[in-house]
């Protein structure tokens, strides 16, 4: 079980937008005069030629502000190296050949689901990722911690439970003591390769999971990469959302799907009465022993994400 108390500090922020891209260019987005409607995406294209500055369109469907785009060429072999408000990351290769930056304003009162209350939060969306239409678009989502730990009491959980994670005496981290997204409306079905990693100027716990609001089986379509972090300061409350296959399992979660060989039967729909707890616990062991290296993609490169974020003080 975790325990009740909470060590980091949480501090309150304010987000503006400054988008910088850098895979053979770098990108600078100028804040607007007024204030960023509900919602506003900023769409950056990395087509752009080395060593030629180029002017790129920003296109907000959401609203008709405008946002002047400053073109400064920046080869990188790093990856694309894009940033919004305080939240800068490194893409490696491959990852994303487009970055969506956009940022949600304040959403609260009673008549709002808990799933969309926010304090204002920034979001980024990976285009052109390796894996499409899964259950879940790549995306990672910043808020400011203790505003969102005050509007929606699933948060404050979550973070209560990194705390407990990244501050406690260590050693191996139980399923039922990690961190649950606090806007999805289902529940966590299982958890693989926990591990604790830690970012530029923060740290939180990565694992491999399900979301369904059934017994779903353990399935590509559904299965995602999932980090949840903070800040040093506590200011700050990361939440990444990265799709992810493995070839052991079925490639969706219909009845018809073919179980590779080596994969662990799912028997739910033929009898509602099966033993679910000991074919996650079966579905867990099987994905722990699997070498991150051939998930797709690779964990170690989906870390490698993660561990290369900067979030500004």
């Amino acid at each position: 079980m975790h325990r009740t108390r909470v060590k980091s500090p949480l501090l309150l922020i304010s987000l503006f937008i400054v988008v910088t891209l850098a895979c053979d260019l770098a990108v600078t987005v100028v804040p607007p005069t007024r204030p960023v409607p509900l919602s506003t995406e900023i769409v950056i294209s990395v087509s752009a030629v080395p060593g030629q500055a180029t002017s790129v369109p920003t296109q907000i469907p959401a609203s008709p502000t405008s946002i002047p785009v400053v073109v400064v060429p920046s080869p990188t072999a790093a990856g694309l190296e894009a940033s919004a408000g305080p939240l800068s990351v490194v893409i490696p290769p491959g990852l994303a050949s487009t970055v969506y930056g956009s940022w949600f304003s304040r959403a609260d009162g009673p008549d709002l689901p808990y799933w969309d209350l926010t304090p204002g939060h920034m979001q980024f969306r990976l285009e052109g990722y390796p894996l499409q239409a899964k259950s879940h678009e790549p995306q990672i989502y910043l808020y400011p911690a203790q505003a969102y730990a005050e509007l929606v009491p699933a948060a404050f959980e979550s973070i209560h439970r990194l705390d407990n994670i990244l501050y406690g005496p260590g050693g191996t981290i139980a399923e039922e003591e990690l961190p649950a997204l606090p806007f999805f409306n289902a529940q966590q079905s299982f958890a693989s390769n926990i591990q604790v990693i830690s970012f530029q100027n923060g740290a939180g716990v990565r694992f491999v999971t399900e979301y369904a609001q059934y017994a779903i089986s353990a399935n590509n379509h559904d299965l995602f990469y999932h980090f949840q972090g903070v800040t040093r300061d506590g200011a700050y409350y990361i939440v990444a959302i990265l799709p992810i296959t493995v070839p052991v399992l079925a490639e969706s979660s219909d009845p018809g799907a073919v179980l590779p060989i080596g994969g662990i039967p799912y028997s739910y729909f033929a009898d509602p009465t099966a033993d679910m707890d000991s074919y996650y616990a079966a579905v867990t062991a099987l994905l722990n022993a699997t070498p991150p290296e051939v998930f797709r993609p690779s964990i170690s490169q989906l870390d490698s994400l993660i561990q290369s974020m900067w979030i500004t003080p």
